[in-house]
C-alpha cells in the first residue's frame, strides 16, 4: 500500500468525521474498544484490533497513560482502516505470516494522523528524538513520516 494511498484515507476520514483525534475517530467510526485483560503483558501486547462477530473492536493495554493510548489508539486504527478484516493477533499466533508490511503500514497511517506536514519546517535541524518529544510521539512516527515527506519531496525536484 502506498503513502497517496494512507493519506487518501487520512484526509477522507478526517473530513468526514471533522477530527484528526485517534479516540474520537474510533468513536465515530463505531469502532468497539475494550481494555485487554490486566495481565497481559504490557511490553508484549499494548493493544490489538480484530474483527469480533462482524464488529471493528480495538483492546487496548489498561494500563497505558494518555500519551500511549493516542499511539496505540492511532496505530489500532490503522489497522481498522488498511486491514479491516485482518486479523493479526491471530496471524502472528497461529500461522507464519509475516506481520511486518501490516505493522508499519499502520505506523504510517499513525505517523500521518498524528503528525503535520509543517513538522518538517517546524523542526528543521533538529533530531528526530527532540521532534517526537516535542510532538509526544514515539520516535518510529516521526522516522516514518519524514521520510515519507522527503520522498514526496524529491518527486517534485
Amino acid at each position: 500500500m502506498n503513502i497517496n494511498h494512507i493519506r487518501e484515507a487520512i484526509r477522507r476520514i478526517t473530513y468526514c468525521y471533522d477530527t484528526s483525534d485517534p479516540k474520537e475517530l474510533i468513536d465515530a467510526m463505531g469502532i468497539k474498544l475494550g481494555f485487554l485483560p490486566n495481565d497481559t503483558d504490557i511490553n508484549k501486547l499494548k493493544g490489538c484490533y480484530g474483527m469480533i462477530n462482524g464488529d471493528k473492536v480495538i483492546l487496548i493495554h489498561p494500563d497505558l497513560n494518555d500519551e500511549c493510548r493516542r499511539e496505540v489508539y492511532a496505530h489500532e486504527l490503522g489497522h481498522a482502516i488498511l486491514h479491516p478484516t485482518t486479523n493479526a493477533l491471530f496471524l502472528a499466533t497461529y500461522t507464519y505470516f509475516r506481520l511486518g508490511t501490516l505493522e508499519i503500514e499502520a505506523d504510517t497511517l499513525a505517523s500521518e494522523l498524528l503528525l503535520s506536514d509543517d513538522i518538517y519546517y517546524k523542526y528543521m535541524g533538529r533530531n528526530n528524538g527532540f521532534i517526537a518529544s516535542c510532538e509526544k510521539v514515539p520516535e518510529r512516527f516521526v522516522e516514518l513520516k519524514l521520510n515519507n515527506f522527503r520522498k514526496r519531496l524529491n518527486k517534485f525536484w
